[in-house]
């Protein structure tokens, strides 16, 4: 249950970087292949929206909104992050139509509603929340490497751990 801010000494496992992993503690066995069953005990807990870039932001909410992702480059412009998006007295109506360049009110009511959502999310389930725990099940999250049943930044993941590893 270690917690640690994002810049500190993660790892990318993909190019775009778009999954990491922080080594908590070194583990001593070997790397798993392809094909072998793995066995994890994991802890899966929420980080947090407010923390976003801009590119979080335009690349994991923007791009979900039906019509509204050709705002993206707009977004960039005026450094829309995780916190001003979440922010009621800076993300306003006003904001879309004038500084996003939004000209249907429709379209910036449902921006503005669509980000009070997620405030309220991040609210109801603040950073640090756990969502998943194969230890409270009390049973150990068993699968065969590569097969596509896991998730796919567990797979990956797993896949460049160390037998004893936590990360």
């Amino acid at each position: 249950a270690e917690s640690a801010s994002f810049d500190e000494k993660w790892i990318p496992l993909t190019d775009n970087e778009k999954v990491c992993k922080l080594i908590l503690e070194e583990g001593t066995g070997g790397i798993p292949v392809q094909g072998s069953t793995v066995e994890l005990e994991y802890t899966g807990t929420l980080l947090g929206e407010a923390d976003w870039t801009t590119q979080d932001v335009t690349e994991c909410w923007l791009s979900q909104l039906q019509g509204l992702d050709h705002l993206a480059s707009a977004f960039v412009q005026n450094d829309i992050d995780g916190s001003k998006l979440m922010d009621t007295s800076y993300f306003t109506e006003e904001f879309c139509l004038e500084q996003l360049g939004l000209s249907n009110k429709i379209q910036a009511k449902k921006l503005v509603m669509a980000a009070k959502r997620l405030a309220k999310q991040q609210e109801d389930s603040p950073p640090g929340t756990l969502f998943d725990s194969s230890s409270e099940r009390g049973k150990n999250f068993s699968f065969i490497l590569g097969n596509g049943k896991a998730i796919k930044a567990v797979d990956l993941a797993a896949g460049t751990m160390k037998v004893g590893e936590k990360s």
